[in-house]
């Protein structure tokens, strides 16, 4: 009996041995497709056009209360009281205006690079899918494995699908 269980369990160490030869597996740098695709590369070019109104009026904003803080400190000897108060509480409301506005920018710039990037990521997803199924992948693993040959490594075929390129 103990000879027919170690026959039937050699019999499926080699049958797992032999499966897994077949097994076809590939890499992708994901990080570098992110980088490099066109898509990501407009979804940046579209956020700064998008947010580079507000940024400017915001950089303005912040060098007219330089300009008040300046002619504060240099004025307030010869101010009058009531003129110093007058000048402070501008500056502190106006002060406190600027940071609320470039909190608002800063979520909004987040809340929409997040948007995009969800995106980006279903459009690279897809066609990391298109070419495992065109090459007959079994597995495709994400850049974070400590070794792998260059021949298993598919972003170079993946970016050229993502950027319009013909299937490999």
């Amino acid at each position: 009996m103990s000879k027919k269980v170690l026959a039937l369990l050699s019999g499926l160490v080699l049958a797992s041995s032999v499966s897994a030869a077949d097994l076809k597996v590939g890499v992708v740098d994901l990080r570098k497709l992110i980088d490099q695709s066109s898509q990501s590369q407009k979804s940046q070019a579209d956020l700064k056009k998008e947010f580079q109104p507000k940024e400017t009026k915001l950089v303005n904003e912040q060098k007219e209360l330089k300009k008040l803080e300046e002619k504060l400190e240099k004025d307030a000897a010869v101010m009058s009281d009531a003129d110093k108060r007058k000048t402070e509480k501008e500056l502190i409301d106006r002060g406190r205006e600027f940071k609320r506005q470039m909190d608002e920018m800063r979520q909004d710039y987040g809340l929409r690079a997040n948007q995009e990037m969800a995106k980006i990521q279903k459009v690279i997803q897809e066609a990391i899918q298109t070419v495992a199924k065109d090459q007959n992948f079994d597995l495709i693993l994400v850049d974070g494995v400590a070794f792998a040959k260059d021949g298993l490594n598919i972003t170079d075929q993946v970016e050229k699908l993502l950027n319009g390129g013909a299937k490999k």
